[in-house]
This record gives structure tokens, C-alpha cells and sequence, in this order.
């Protein structure tokens, strides 16, 4: 890869870090959301620490969720309601096509390696799939979690507890939702006692 590919990759990645996670605002009103590349870096720590646990391919997995929202780099992070207003064909088409202009910078051989990896992680055909996006899903919920300590209303958040983790497909990150959410419950409960309701 020439230092000119590699500084066009560069410029468009960075953008992960303006673009930010609109269901934390049309959703929840966060004011100051997490950006893309926030959740993404948090999702690969935790690929690597879960990788390592179970013993599956960390690389791997650190690798798909680098690249699950790199499209967002050129479409934008689609909340449920733009979702729902493109239907899922169009959503699906948006992103593929954003996925292949960004990776068109880089030389055919990484294109390609990169690509397998993100249609691996969409078509959720393979144990790695699967397990990356239930991590991408308990990166969520501590995301909500803690958007719910910095006094954002818990009902809000709520959709995302529902949507998120409970959907887990993998015991470990079914029950690190279960860990979460008894967290959330006690947290829920001494401010509750701390504000004497």
C-alpha cells in the first residue's frame, strides 16, 4: 500500500470520529453523543478481552468490529426512524455501496480481505459474526448505562435495553446483559432511596 492510499483511508476514517450515534439523540436526547469511532474502539477492546476468555479468534473479531460501521464514515449512523423510512433494502444498499467507495482507496488485496470481514459480520453466517454482534449490541448497553448516570431519563433508554443485549445469541454476552442489568436495577434503586422517593 503506498503512503498516498494510506493517507486517503486515514482522512475518511477520521471521520467515524465527528459522526455521531443519532439514537442517543433522536431517542434518548443525549446531547453530546458517543461518535461512531467511540463506540467502535470499546467494541474492539472488548472483542480482544472476550476473544481471549472463550479462546476464538480475537483477531478476527477486533477486525470485523473495526470495520462493522466504517460505511458510516459516508452515510451517516441511520437511527431507527430513518431506518424504517428507507426500508431495509435501501438501508442495506446505502451501506454496501458506501462500504466498497471507502474501501476502493486501499490496495485490491486489503479491499477484499476487509470486505469478506464486513459481509461476514452482516450475514451473520459464522460463529465470529454472531459473537461480534452481540458485542456490538453489549457495548450498547454499557453506553445506556452510562448515559443513564449522567441523568439522561431512564425510559427513554429503555428501547435500547429492550433492542440491545436481551437479544444476545451467546451465553457470555447473554449473561453480561444479565450482570448489566441487575447493575442498572441496583443503581435504579439506591438513587430512588438517595432521593427518598
Amino acid at each position: 500500500m503506498s503512503l498516498e492510499m494510506l493517507l486517503r483511508f486515514s482522512e475518511i476514517i477520521g471521520k467515524l470520529k465527528r459522526v455521531r450515534r443519532a439514537g442517543w439523540v433522536s431517542t434518548a436526547g443525549v446531547d453530546n453523543p458517543e461518535s461512531v469511532a467511540d463506540h467502535s474502539f470499546r467494541c474492539a477492546i472488548l472483542a480482544m478481552c472476550i476473544g481471549d476468555m472463550i479462546n476464538i479468534d480475537s483477531e478476527k473479531l477486533i477486525r470485523m468490529l473495526l470495520l462493522h460501521d466504517v460505511q458510516e464514515a459516508y452515510t451517516g449512523d441511520f437511527d431507527r426512524k430513518v431506518k424504517r423510512e428507507l426500508g431495509c433494502r435501501k438501508v442495506a444498499s446505502e451501506q454496501r455501496t458506501a462500504i466498497e467507495a471507502i474501501l476502493s482507496s486501499l490496495p485490491v488485496s486489503l479491499r477484499r480481505r476487509y470486505l469478506l470481514l464486513w459481509e461476514e459480520f452482516e450475514s451473520q453466517a459464522t460463529p465470529e459474526a454472531i459473537l461480534a454482534k452481540d458485542i456490538d449490541k453489549i457495548e450498547l448497553m454499557f453506553q445506556a448505562l452510562e448515559y443513564e448516570r449522567d441523568g439522561y431519563d431512564p425510559e427513554k433508554l429503555e428501547l435500547f435495553w429492550i433492542d440491545g443485549g436481551g437479544k444476545a445469541k451467546t451465553p457470555l454476552i447473554r449473561n453480561l446483559f444479565r450482570l448489566l442489568s441487575d447493575k442498572r436495577a441496583i443503581e435504579r434503586d439506591q438513587a430512588r432511596t438517595t432521593s427518598g422517593e
